[in-house]
C-alpha cells in the first residue's frame, strides 16, 4: 500500500462514527433476567420477538442510542432487549429496567407498538436507570412541591398494572395538578419516567401541557436540569427542538 493509499484508508475509518457499546438484543435466554428475578414472587419471562419486527426494532432502538453520547452510554447501560412480551409476578409489562438493562416489547405497530411507542419507551426506562444511578441529580424536594398538597404516591408500577391504574393517555384535568397521566401517580419514578419520555419524543401536546399547566413544567424543568447535570448538550434547547417521532 502506498503512503498516500494508507492515509486515504485511515481518513475512512476516522469519518466512520463510532458505534455505541450497547447490546441490542432480540433473542431470549434464561440468563436475559437477574437471577432474583426468575425466582418467586417475580417468576420473570418473556416471549421471543417475531423475525419480522426485529429490523423494525433495531432499528429504533438505534435511533434513540444515538441521542446519547458513546461514552456516557458505556457506563450506564449495557443491554437493551427487545421482546415480543415479558411478564413479572403474573402481569404483562410494556417494558423494564434493571441495574444496566433496559427491557421493551413490541407486538407490532398494528398492535399499538409504533415506533413513536418502542421509541418513548427505551427513554421511559433508561430514565429509571439513570434515576438509579444518579438519585442525588434529581431535586426530589424541589418535585414534590409540585404535587397537590397532601398527595401521596401510589405503590409503584406493579401495584398500579394490578389495580387497573397503569393509563399512559395524557389527561389535561390530571396535567392541571401536576401528573402528565393516570400511570405518573402510581411512585415518583413513574412520574419522572412520563416526563422523560415526553422529552425526548418530541409530542406537540406534551409541550402544549407544559405550556397551560405551570406545575407540571416545573417538573419538566427539573428532570432537564437532571438530564444536563449528566450530559451538559441535554440542554432545554435540545429537548424543545426534538422533532416530534412519527407514530
Amino acid at each position: 500500500m502506498t503512503a498516500a493509499a494508507l492515509v486515504f484508508s485511515l481518513c475512512l475509518v476516522q469519518s466512520v462514527p463510532s458505534q455505541p457499546s450497547v447490546k441490542i438484543v432480540t433473542t431470549t435466554s434464561d440468563e436475559m433476567f437477574p437471577a432474583s428475578w426468575r425466582k418467586d414472587p417475580v417468576n420473570a419471562g418473556a416471549q421471543e420477538l417475531e423475525k419480522s419486527e426485529v429490523s423494525r426494532s433495531i432499528a429504533i432502538v438505534s435511533r434513540a442510542l444515538a441521542l446519547y453520547p458513546n461514552d456516557f452510554l458505556e457506563k450506564e447501560l449495557k443491554t437493551v432487549y427487545v421482546c415480543k412480551s415479558i411478564k413479572f409476578y403474573g402481569l404483562s409489562y410494556g417494558g423494564t429496567n434493571s441495574l444496566d438493562a433496559v427491557y421493551l416489547t413490541n407486538q407490532g405497530s398494528e398492535q399499538g407498538y409504533t415506533d413513536k411507542y418502542i421509541f418513548g419507551s427505551f427513554h421511559h426506562e433508561f430514565s429509571s436507570v439513570l434515576l438509579r444511578n444518579h438519585p442525588d441529580q434529581l431535586d426530589a424536594r424541589q418535585w414534590s412541591k409540585s404535587n397537590p398538597v397532601g398527595f401521596r404516591y401510589g405503590d409503584g408500577g406493579t401495584e398500579a398494572l394490578r389495580s387497573g391504574k397503569a393509563s399512559t393517555e395524557y389527561e389535561a384535568t390530571l396535567a392541571k395538578r401536576g401528573f402528565l397521566t393516570e400511570y405518573s401517580q402510581a411512585s415518583l419514578e413513574e412520574d419522572f419516567n412520563m416526563i422523560v419520555e415526553g422529552m425526548f419524543s418530541g409530542d406537540p401536546v406534551f409541550w402544549q401541557f407544559c405550556g397551560r399547566f405551570p406545575k407540571l413544567a416545573k417538573k419538566q424543568q427539573l428532570a432537564a436540569e437532571f438530564y444536563r447535570k449528566l450530559v451538559p448538550g441535554f440542554t432545554s434547547t435540545f429537548f424543545r427542538s426534538r422533532p416530534r417521532f412519527p407514530k
